[in-house]
């Protein structure tokens, strides 16, 4: 049996190298003709291709995107939000190296490191937690082929009904990867080092794809090292005919050291700065309590995390209707030093889960109609251990529990074609959760149990070829996390209540002449949000979640691109690419008891990406990017301090020397501009004056080669 074919033509493979299309974070109306026609492998049912999965999201009626690979090919994106930059309605922050928040309509306004109000999928299978949370540090850019992100409940196609909604991440493959061998070797500002291998290939029934990343960095801020390590691999075997499965290997150990936050003076005098020793309290009912917190560097705060996955997708072809199964098994190791107060969290994890999807067409109707139903099951069981922080080492025992995790879903969705241009879609999701802690020592057992079924109803209507309108009502529903429920362990069991809602959105994708666009409006109507709220005087890193009461968010998700001279240019191998990523958020509170009708803080209101990007084709390219925040987003509820607005400049461009050869590197922050990229919310940042600030990254150059083969 072949599992590689040496023989694959030379040009397919530089074609596939160097594609002529220019690709971007985008929304899936935001498309182009290519310049030329490039070669392309076929996929296979558990190996699509890009093309392919764009096809098949146009059929969702709503907001969704896809982000190829080569969007961040040549940029230094050290976590899934680096990706997502360009996509209309996506906020993305970093709060330490490797990790980002991901804010899809206001979802997870500041969840801490172990993310909320997102589903997140790997090639069809959840990496997201049966606990309700997602680490981010699970993925790496550089194993990617691409990412189909689904805003709110258009996710229900794997599920999700959460406010975020859902991003699947999809693998290489050796019948998708755009070449057999590729290496990258890239370095820059802070002592940074990333090198990067994958190796594929194919044959008549198998293929394999397996790709190594490590980095290592000092980082911008003092006490910010980072060095990981991580490996990602899968195994495709076409059984028969109409059965083809595929086995996927992720392994990585991740290391940073927490810098910590600072008080918003200090992070824009001295944002390299790692946070300041820091007395806490007093603050409890029972009296006043008052710790000397040293800070990040006498106690070492880090964030150390090791992941071992498998996971396995089979699809067969019924003859009628198309089954995917899917099964995955994951061992998670935790050892998080930070405050004092909150300790150093150990925790050591395994979750099981397997999940079902069906699909078929409806022959009655219009050719485009089918039906979908899905079911997934996953059971998590954390030994979840609480130490002193003695100066960056383990002390005493304080507390220890077993925190249990259930969550099953069903979903199902009938997608009615009444003409050949006109679809009624249908569905709905029924999901129930469980949240279980059995106290071992010094803590409070407790279990909650949560459940709601949540209907939907989709119109989408293809006004051309090119262009379509779509409009969708939903329920939303969010079950709290483990984290939620024990302030990431460091707190005893404290009960809250389902966060649910109703969405309503409108919008239309297409393009027409030099113009496309994606543009969405939405309205959601919340009962019960999630609020984070730092505890006074921990720097930021140790949080407690509340329920809100009603809340609205609502606002614009507005991509647009321009080819101007499209024709002219492409007649001379060349384009220009004039891109707007423009996201409105309107997050309110909806007359609170103590807030009225006060914004909700964690999220700028208004968030705009550009980008111009100039390309002669197989010989160089240069493109300039700005973020522009013109307001900060408010840092506590009570609306009485916002960190300042920014605009900050990147630079990138690449040269092909061969064939097989690239070199490429960016300037980020060209000005050097003092911002803040992330923050903690507070109820009343007046009253407390916390330190809750994370400065954003300084001027920095990163620059490497790559090699295609």
């Amino acid at each position: 049996m072949t599992i590689y074919d040496f023989g694959r033509p030379l040009v397919a493979i530089t074609l596939l190298a160097c594609p002529a299309t220019v690709l971007h974070a985008q929304g899936v109306g935001q498309t182009q003709n290519e310049i030329i026609v490039t070669a392309s492998l076929a996929g296979s049912p558990t190996a699509t291709t890009a093309e392919e999965a764009r096809e098949e999201l146009k059929r969702v009626p709503g907001a969704i995107g896809l982000v190829e690979d080569e969007v961040f090919a040549d940029t230094f994106a050290q976590s899934i939000g680096d990706t997502l930059e360009l996509t209309p309605g996506v906020f993305a922050d970093t709060s330490a190296q490797r990790e980002s928040r991901i804010s899809i309509r206001g979802s997870g306004l500041n969840s801490s490191f172990e993310r909320r109000g997102l589903t997140v999928l790997r090639d069809g299978v959840p990496i997201s937690r049966a606990a309700g949370n997602t680490e981010f540090q699970e993925v790496d850019p550089l194993t990617i082929r691409y990412l189909e992100v689904f805003k709110g409940a258009n996710g229900l196609r794997y599920g999700a009904a959460s406010l975020g909604g859902a991003v699947n991440i999809v693998s290489p493959t050796g019948r998708t990867a755009r070449s057999p061998i590729a290496l990258r070797a890239e370095g820059g500002s802070f002592e940074t080092f990333r090198g990067n291998a994958s190796l594929s290939g194919a044959g008549d029934s198998m293929d394999y794809w397996v790709g190594v990343t490590g980095l290592t960095s000092d980082g911008y801020r003092e006490h910010s090292d980072v060095r990981s390590l991580y490996g990602h691999g899968n195994l495709g075997w076409q059984i028969s005919d109409n059965i083809e499965t595929r086995f996927y290997v992720t392994a990585l150990s991740d290391n940073f050291e927490l810098a910590g936050s600072l008080r918003l003076e200090d992070a824009l005098a001295n944002p390299t700065a790692a946070g300041r020793p820091v007395t806490i309290g007093p603050f409890f009912p029972d009296g006043p309590v008052t710790v000397l917190d040293p800070g990040p560097v006498a106690d070492d705060w880090d964030r150390n995390l090791d992941v071992y996955r498998i996971s396995n997708l089979t699809a067969i072809d019924l003859g009628g209707a198309q089954l995917e199964l899917g099964a995955w098994y994951s061992r998670r190791s935790l050892d998080h030093a930070i405050t004092r107060f909150a300790g150093i969290i150990v925790q050591g994890e395994d979750e099981i889960g397997g999940s079902l999807r069906m699909s078929g067409d409806l022959g009655f109707l219009a050719a485009q109609s089918r039906w979908q139903f899905g079911a997934l099951y996953s059971f998590g069981s954390n030994d979840a251990e609480v130490f002193e922080n003695v100066s960056g080492e383990r002390g005493t025992l304080r507390s220890r529990s077993d925190q249990d995790s259930q969550m099953l879903i069903t979903y199902g969705q009938l997608d009615l074609g009444l003409t050949d241009n006109f679809n009624i879609i249908a569905g709905g999701q029924y999901a129930r959760a469980i949240r279980d802690v059995e106290a071992i020592v010094n803590t409070v057992s407790g279990r909650e149990e949560y459940e709601q079924f949540n209907p939907r109803l989709g119109l989408l209507f293809d006004a051309s070829e090119d262009v379509q309108f779509f409009g969708n009502i939903s329920r939303s529903f969010e079950p709290p996390s483990l984290s939620d429920l024990t302030a990431g362990g460091a707190n005893p069991f404290d009960p809250l209540e389902e966060q649910r809602g109703t969405v309503f959105e409108l919008g239309t994708r297409g393009q027409s002449g030099v113009f496309s666009w994606d543009i969405a409006v939405y309205r959601a109507e919340l009962e019960n949000e999630f609020l984070d709220l730092a505890v006074p005087g921990t720097q930021g890193f140790q949080t407690v979640t509340v329920n809100g009461d009603k809340t609205i968010h609502q606002g614009i998700e507005f991509g647009l691109d321009v080819f101007p001279a499209k024709e002219w240019l492409a007649n001379r191998g060349q384009s220009l690419r004039l891109s707007a990523a423009y996201t409105f958020n309107d997050l309110v509170f909806d007359d609170d008891a103590v807030y009225g009708d006060n914004q909700l803080a964690g999220v700028p209101r208004h968030i705009l990406i550009a980008e111009a990007r100039f390309d002669q084709v197989d010989d160089y390219y240069f493109s300039a990017t700005l973020r522009f925040i013109p307001q900060g987003p408010w840092a506590d509820f009570a609306n009485t301090e916002r960190a300042p607005g920014y605009e900050t400049l990147q630079l990138t461009a690449g040269v092909t020397l061969t064939d097989e050869l690239e070199l490429f590197g960016s300037i980020e922050n060209v000005f050097d501009e003092v911002f803040i990229s992330n923050l903690s919310t507070v109820a009343d940042q007046s009253l407390t004056n916390s330190a809750i600030y994370t400065p954003g990254q300084g001027r920095a150059f990163f620059g490497g080669i790559r090699a295609r083969f």
